[in-house]
């Protein structure tokens, strides 16, 4: 009998030591705030970069875009990271078909018509999530996104 209670009570203590090791090692979730304020800091880190074209040098502003794309994946990790659960899985989708389309530019060479159609399919397929993710962060961040 003694031996049942003490199993219990270990158990009891166990079980509550599990739930608060749970609840003070797990941080809150994203807020809109923090998704608007992410957004304003990428942007404005993109921009510093790549907003101005010089117009005077056609392959210079060439050279500038193309890289300027090569930014868009930290640019969108950034903000899934700082994603509320509402838009989480709009910016995970847009991560996982900028990585795709990064992969795919280096078949590009070898087999463009491919690499074509593929590009066309990746950006179908997450055009919604685009929409998304863009309609949010206007409800929520203003149309420029940096409120």
């Amino acid at each position: 009998m003694r031996g049942d209670f003490v199993r219990r009570l270990c158990v009891m203590v166990a079980a509550m030591l599990g739930t608060w090791l749970v609840v003070a090692c797990s941080s809150p979730s994203p807020t809109a705030a923090d998704f608007c304020r992410t957004l304003a800091q990428q942007k404005a880190q993109y921009l510093s970069s790549y907003g101005n074209m010089s117009g005077n040098n056609g392959l210079e502003d060439l050279v500038k875009v193309i890289s300027a794309v090569g930014q868009w994946v930290p640019i969108f990790e950034a903000l899934q990271q700082n994603s509320p659960p509402a838009i989480e899985p709009q910016v995970a989708n847009i991560v996982s078909s900028l990585k795709q389309e990064q992969a795919e530019a280096g078949s590009e060479a070898s087999d463009p018509l491919g690499a074509l159609f593929s590009g066309l399919m990746t950006s179908l397929e997450s055009s919604g999530s685009w929409q998304q993710v863009s309609n949010y962060a206007v409800a929520n961040c203003g149309s420029d996104g940096s409120s």
